[in-house]
């Protein structure tokens, strides 16, 4: 038939009344090898492939902080592969949390990946507390609360109402070392603990030469460098010639039976404890060839049972006070090589057992008084003066000595 030009009012076939039973196209047996649309792209959704860029490392901490060498650096004081090698393996703590590497709380500036793994670990990262409820008897503690209170009492009365306020890292490290190991001790051996552990960090331990089982679970007496009598009180603590930096904390004289401290050699730096008067059982203060600022605290002048002062080769400076002769057992003095001026004190005559006197390299003037002259050995006085040295030498000396065996 010839197609009609018009198209019809009404369909050819009606419609059928029940939907077919089977696809117009059978499906294809396997997948297409290209889709028929390109895929739309969701920004947040998940790819169901692993990415093949490396997971984005944590963020430094901003306000983290760190001491080193008695200055005080942030993440973004870590620069060069240098400052990565000296920095990220030193172990420091963010307000008051456990003691890590500053890999981990500067992970970028580090290098450090701390993102999570893809399957969990075999085992904790952190420990369990192994006290969470905490009885401490001997301080009458029955939590952990009052625990960790009665131990900050303790310690404010050696290091201050402020030292753990958070501002001071070194005494917050100690305290919490004590904190961390759940010290039980009597206040005294508490304090002396926490005394060694403090030493341990203004001294900046991590980068010491040698620190052996320093902050260990050890007995403090068994750090070494530490001596202790038969009552395991410390008399002795000994580091020299170990890359000491820092300063020496004043708390030092709260052991109250510390006769010498011998840390000659380092690189420690600041001044002398003002009040190291309160160390009245020292005899042997030895701490040449460091970095030591300031002028002689005045109260070293009470320290009646000094018999050994060995301050030579630092950055001193001030006068040499007549005060000296108040210390009647001193037998050494020697501060050469520091910034000292004005003149030599003439009271040192006073001190008749004092064998040993090196005041040169200093920019003292003057004459070295008759009354030391006269407590040589050799003039049968009874004096017991074997050698004295000051800037004697050249035709236009600094001193004038008639008595002195080196110049």
């Amino acid at each position: 038939e010839t197609p009609s030009e018009l198209p019809s009012e009404s369909p050819s076939q009606p419609p059928t009344n029940s939907p077919t039973l089977s696809p117009t196209k059978p499906p294809t047996e396997g997948p297409s090898e290209s889709p028929s649309e390109p895929p739309t792209k969701k920004r947040n959704s998940p790819s169901d492939m692993p990415s093949l860029l490396p997971t984005p490392l944590c963020h430094d901490i901003g306000d983290f902080k760190f001491v080193v060498g008695s200055i005080s650096y942030q993440c973004d004081s870590i620069q060069t592969q240098t400052n990565i090698d000296e920095f990220c393996d030193l172990r420091r703590r963010y307000n008051g949390g456990p003691l890590l590497p500053i890999k981990h709380f500067c992970p970028r500036a580090c290098g450090f990946d701390c993102a999570p793994t893809d399957s969990p670990s075999k085992s904790p990262s952190v420990q369990p507390s192994k006290v969470p409820t905490f009885i401490c008897d001997v301080l009458a503690t029955k939590n952990l609360a009052e625990y960790e209170e009665k131990v900050k009492n303790i310690y404010r009365t050696v290091s201050g109402d402020n030292a753990f306020d958070g501002n001071d890292l070194d005494r917050m490290d100690a305290l919490n070392f004590i904190l961390d190991e759940g010290a039980c001790l009597d206040p005294p051996k508490m304090i002396q603990r926490y005394i060694s552990a403090l030493f341990y960090y203004s001294t900046e331990g991590e980068t010491w030469k040698e620190s052996g089982d320093w902050v260990s679970p050890n007995h403090e007496c068994d750090w070494n460098g530490i001596e202790c009598n038969e009552n395991r009180i410390i008399h002795q603590i000994s580091r020299d010639d170990n890359t000491l930096r820092g300063t020496i904390p004043f708390e030092i004289c709260d052991l109250p039976e510390l006769k010498k401290l011998d840390l000659d050699s380092n690189m420690i730096g600041g001044t002398i404890p003002e009040d190291i008067e309160r160390c009245q059982t020292l005899e042997s203060f030895d701490v040449d060839n460091n970095k030591l600022i300031g002028p002689l605290p005045d109260s070293m002048f009470n320290m009646e049972n000094l018999k050994s002062i060995d301050l030579d080769t630092n950055q001193l400076t001030g006068t040499l006070s007549q005060r000296f002769g108040s210390l009647t057992n001193l037998r050494y003095l020697s501060v050469f090589s520091n910034r000292f001026d004005g003149t030599i004190p003439n009271r040192l005559g006073l001190l008749k057992q004092l064998a040993i006197v090196y005041v040169d390299d200093n920019n003292l003037t003057g004459v070295v008084s008759p009354q030391i002259c006269e407590n040589l050995n050799t003039l049968g006085n009874g004096g017991n003066l074997v050698e004295v040295t000051a800037d004697c030498a050249g035709a236009n000396p600094l001193v004038e000595c008639t008595c002195c065996t080196n110049c």
